[in-house]
């Protein structure tokens, strides 16, 4: 049914016209009076397009004689101060830094404290040239710069934010957290369909498995999630607990993609675009219109054509509501992004230190604090990740390679990529150049699927406007994986491989084709195999061997063999309806494999005890355990996993010998009770303690 709602008009803005018409009125001005006037009528036509009031004050007061500065800003508008000059004063580098002192003076006559200076931002523009003027615990500046489409896009963000919220947790949560209308109906319509669609095959396979990886990331039980209903209006009688957290995660899961598609489609072009308000739009048409849009998110496509991340959604078993669609989730999905829409993906860019904690601290808020510590979920403030790194020696040099290998939410990746792109700045490197440092040496891991998407989406927008800078399609170094655990086994051919028990299976990887780097290659291979309407065993062989003989190498006999069981497995499982996710996650599996030594590992490790763990879980890791000489029990106490063991021992251990380069530095947050365990290699951590 096509809704009576009038289309709403999608805001655009195009910054190349205003750059022409910046510069053509630079060059038909004699005085900073003229480049005013000439620029005020352009920005006053832009703001309408952009749908926001014309309220600018000009030549306005901001103190009287004597007082610090004494004049009158050329243009206010809200918190954006605007100094013109004379155009071409920015070639003489003396004429930059008067207009920038002067927007310096003009913003502490207007603000009262060093806290309200963060909330503004100077433009000083010649007509030719620009720079940005802001407060950052010190003042920065920026420029001069020519003016074009990337700088004149920042002036517009900043003026745009005019007519939205700023994007701060207070105002997401009040909005959009726990006890908001938005969460409360969403989460409940999410909880309704899973319960009614527990026996769809698609839906089944991924909440099932859903529940497999997140008892081995923190151990939990019904009894840890109870109480969580009472926070999203339902009984605590008729709950599934499991259900719950899950319909929880998805909410979570989908705000994040949302935002993170509005901040991608706002960095990805020439275009003061709003993602979001198309979703909106899309509603209007019909909830189908929605859902078609919601998959272009869900399948990462919007991601991969707006700036070129090919992974940004792998591994992810949250888009499961578009399998069992219908017009009461589209109803409440579009509430969800009507909201976000009001907020302002630039205040990521503009107000960095508004946002740094934005999800982590939204997600303390959407689950209680009590069953967030009974699961194990405990966040590393900034502070003290800023502790670790200093302590390993990191400064953020481009050439050296830092990994987290428990990043949850990516507060050490975070911190890192800020050392990086101020050591960056520091050293002259060009932006290019920061970004391609940073994507091949700032790296993650984590079991947790959720963590692994919010650590992606601050990736994203810890580089900010870097991602302008990519040459090609990139991927974002944040995998979904194990980091201590990759079984292998003896295949039916005599060989060996990979394996990763699912709930759809378990899958084999020839470990060769990990060995010689060829996993993405023939994953790819695979995954477009089996899309319908499929094709051969003999057509497949043809293709991976076609793909494999580009990389410069062969595959031996026993290996084709372990992937053509992968195929026909997979190919079962799309006719069964419960494929489309399992190459995206065998690649994230098997991403630690691939990955060269680093110079430093930090971090904050899970802390499960032993006897918290999956059965299936604890056999797994066994066998490390006793490698690393780390049980010391023996008889009945160590069978039932005596003394207390917890993960992060063994984590640590496996993580040094795995990943640290000779003579790296390695810093991991331990709890104290793990150095006052009875046996479980007590003195073999206390002499890795001394020695890192």
């Amino acid at each position: 049914m096509v809704s009576t709602v009038p289309k709403e008009v999608i805001i655009e803005a195009d910054a190349k016209e205003v750059v022409d018409k910046i510069t053509s009125a630079a060059r038909g001005a004699s005085t900073e009076e003229d480049l005013r006037i000439n620029t005020e009528h352009i920005l006053k036509n832009v703001l309408a397009r952009l749908g926001i009031a014309n309220y600018a004050s000009y030549e306005f007061p901001t103190g009287g004689k004597g007082t610090v500065v004494e004049g009158r800003i050329d243009a206010l508008y809200g918190r954006v101060v605007i100094e013109y000059e004379r155009p071409g004063t920015f070639v003489n580098p003396a004429g930059f830094n008067h207009a920038k002192e002067q927007v310096i003076g003009y913003i502490k006559q207007l603000a009262p404290s060093v806290d309200a200076w963060q909330k503004y931002f100077g433009v000083v523009l010649d007509g030719y040239q620009i720079g940005f003027v802001r407060f950052r615990r010190t003042w920065q500046s920026e420029g001069p710069y020519p003016v074009n489409e990337r700088t004149i896009l920042t002036f517009l963000e900043a003026l745009r934010g005019l007519r939205r919220w700023a994007l701060r947790v207070e105002s997401l949560n009040k909005h959009l957290g726990a006890g908001s209308q938005i969460a409360e109906t969403l989460v409940k319509v999410l909880y309704e369909t899973l319960i009614k669609s527990k026996e769809h095959k698609r839906v089944k396979v991924l909440f099932n498995d859903w529940k497999r990886v997140f008892g081995q990331v923190c151990g939990y039980s019904s009894e840890k999630i109870k109480g969580l209903e009472k926070a999203y209006g339902l009984s605590e009688d008729d709950s599934d607990y499991e259900g719950l957290l899950f319909a929880v995660h998805t909410y979570y899961a989908l705000l994040m993609k949302l935002l993170a598609a509005e901040v991608a489609v706002s960095s990805g072009d020439s275009y003061l675009q709003s993602y979001l308000k198309k979703i909106e739009e899309a509603y209007y048409q019909g909830h189908e219109e929605l859902k078609d849009m919601l998959r272009d998110v869900e399948e990462g496509d919007i991601f991969a054509s707006a700036i070129g991340i090919k992974n940004f959604l792998e591994g992810d078993y949250f888009g499961w509501y578009l399998d069992v669609w219908d017009e009461v989730l589209g109803e409440a999905v579009s509430k969800l992004a009507k909201t976000l829409s009001e907020f302002e993906p630039a205040t990521l860019e503009h107000e960095p230190e508004e946002v740094k904690d934005l999800l982590k601290r939204l997600y303390q808020y959407l689950v209680p604090k009590r069953i967030r510590h009974d699961l194990g979920e405990y966040y590393t403030p900034d502070w003290l990740a800023e502790l670790v790194i200093s302590e390993v020696g990191y400064d953020g040099n481009l050439d050296k390679r830092i990994l987290d290998p428990a990043c949850g939410s990516g507060t050490f990746l975070v911190l890192a990529i800020k050392r990086a792109r101020q050591y960056a700045l520091d050293h002259f490197k060009d932006e290019t150049e920061t970004l391609e440092g940073i994507l091949k040496n700032i790296v993650g891991f984590d079991l947790n699927p959720l963590a692994v998407l919010a650590a992606r989406t601050n990736y994203l927008i810890a580089l900010g406007k870097l991602i302008k800078y990519k040459w090609e399609e990139i991927e974002l170094p944040v995998y979904f994986a194990d980091s201590i655990l990759v079984e292998r086994k003896q295949t039916l051919y005599g060989s060996y491989a990979y394996s990763l028990k699912t709930e759809a299976g378990e899958f084999q990887i020839p470990i060769g084709v990990v060995r010689k780097g060829l996993l993405p290659r023939v994953l790819a291979v695979v995954e477009d195999c089996v899309k319908p309407p499929g094709c051969s065993e003999d057509i497949f062989e043809e293709r991976v061997k076609r793909e494999v003989l580009r990389a410069g190498t062969k595959l031996n006999k026993n290996e084709l063999y372990v992937l053509d069981g992968l195929f026909h497995e997979l190919s079962e499982l799309e006719q069964e309806g419960r494929n489309r996710i399992w190459t995206r996650i065998l690649k994230n599996s098997f991403a630690p494999l691939l990955q060269d030594k680093f110079d430093y590992v930090v971090g904050n490790p899970p802390w499960v005890n032993w006897e918290s763990l999956p059965e299936n879980y604890r056999n797994g890791t066994k066998e490390l355990w006793e490698d690393y000489k780390l049980f010391t029990l023996s008889g009945m106490e160590a069978r039932l996993g005596g003394g207390k063991k917890d993960i992060s021992i063994l984590f640590a251990y496996r993580c040094l010998d795995r990943y640290l380069k000779d003579r790296g530095n390695f810093a991991f947050l331990i709890t104290q009770s793990v150095f006052k365990t009875k046996g479980a290699g007590k003195k073999r951590v206390i002499s890795l303690a001394n020695t890192t």
